[in-house]
């Protein structure tokens, strides 16, 4: 596949795959100052928020949930959000009358007007009992870490024929990471998601490696098994997805990252409109920029890495340990465990960098 696609009604205009272009970046950015853009300029402002550049389009997300998907439209930009994160949140009765109706206003029970940041505070509220522990988990591990790129990677798998199946049935697999939000594909193909992707330097000046993450609590069942843990067989699948796929991410991802640099200049310049500390915001790795802008070639690390979290030191040197060396010695995986999630976790960056881990 190309790493150039066109963009849609653009003619015979192209955008590189997996970046917003050009037209979009100008419309974001004039928005910020536009009288509707209010809304863009308080997600931009939230330091909370995570901005993931897709292909032409970018999803905002607070702890793993999408609360805006924000896409070009003819008069500029367009953005929607599902009616869940709108529902108010406030203690409300509401009687069931003999019609079986109830005595409801919705506009007393949802937003039906985005009103400031009141509206945004309350979409998270809203969405925080709906993301469960491990996306929680994750968004405080990537909020810590300056290496990260991209989040909820969704990628075509290669076609069936070609990718590594583990040994034991598929449908254990299917059943256990088969997540609804992921679109339908040719039934010669999976969609897969990883986590997390980074970026990191392995000691050559103009070479950086962009690396896949997958992100379990230590906790969750598919880390282990009598037989063979249903993890394998998605990080089998993922290593095929990964080598089908690693000319185009290579050639695709440096314009995500200038995408990414601009974006994060805008959130910077809001910020510092509203008299608001900049260091608030998430900081971004130098690496990044430099992959931005040229200095670095990029590279694809085909193998992903398994991120176990969640757990104290009894349970790193008793049921994690158990599992991660299973995982490592018996099954070939790149699996490291970085405690509980925090602003100072290490989590997305090389093993070995790790004092507590092996590479």
């Amino acid at each position: 596949m190309s790493s150039v696609e066109t963009a849609p009604g653009s003619g015979t205009a192209t955008v590189p795959y997996r970046s917003l272009g050009e037209p979009f970046l100008a419309a974001l950015e004039a928005l910020v100052d536009a009288p509707n853009g209010a809304w863009w300029a308080d997600l931009l402002a939230d330091p909370d928020l995570l901005l993931a550049v897709r292909n032409r389009s970018l999803n905002v997300y607070y702890r793993g949930a999408s609360l805006f998907r924000i896409t070009p439209a003819s008069e500029g930009v367009a953005a929607e959000t599902h009616v869940k994160y709108l529902v108010r949140q406030r203690q409300a009765m509401t009687r069931l009358a003999a019609d079986a109706g109830f005595s409801l206003d919705p506009a007393a029970a949802v937003w039906t007007r985005y009103e400031g940041p009141a509206t945004l505070a309350e979409m998270k509220r809203a969405a925080t009992p709906l993301a469960g522990l491990e996306k929680t988990g994750v968004h405080t591990l990537v909020q810590a870490s300056p290496h990260v790129v991209d989040v909820e990677v969704s990628l075509t798998g290669a076609p069936l024929e070609t990718a590594a199946e583990p040994d034991g049935t598929q449908a254990e697999v299917d059943a256990a990471f088969h997540s609804p939000d992921v679109n339908a594909v040719p039934s010669s193909t999976k969609q897969d998601r990883l986590d997390v992707a980074s970026l990191e330097e392995r000691g050559v000046a103009d070479e950086a490696w962009l690396v896949f993450h997958e992100a379990k609590l230590a906790t969750n069942p598919a880390l282990r098994s009598k037989s063979i843990p249903a993890i394998v067989g998605q990080v089998e699948r993922y290593r095929a997805t990964l080598k089908h796929e690693a000319e185009r991410l290579a050639a695709s991802y440096p314009a995500l990252c200038r995408d990414l640099v601009r974006l994060d200049t805008l959130r910077r310049t809001v910020r510092l409109a509203r008299g608001l500390d900049v260091g608030a915001l998430p900081q971004r790795d130098q690496l990044v920029a430099e992959v931005a802008s040229g200095p670095r070639r990029l590279r694809v690390d085909p193998e992903p890495r398994l991120v176990l979290f969640g757990f104290d030191a009894d349970q790193r040197d008793g049921m994690v340990a158990t599992i991660t060396e299973s995982l490592r010695s018996q099954h070939n995986l790149r699996v490291y465990a970085v405690g509980r999630p925090g602003k100072d976790t290490a989590a997305f960056r090389r093993p070995k960098d790790l004092p507590s881990e092996k590479a």
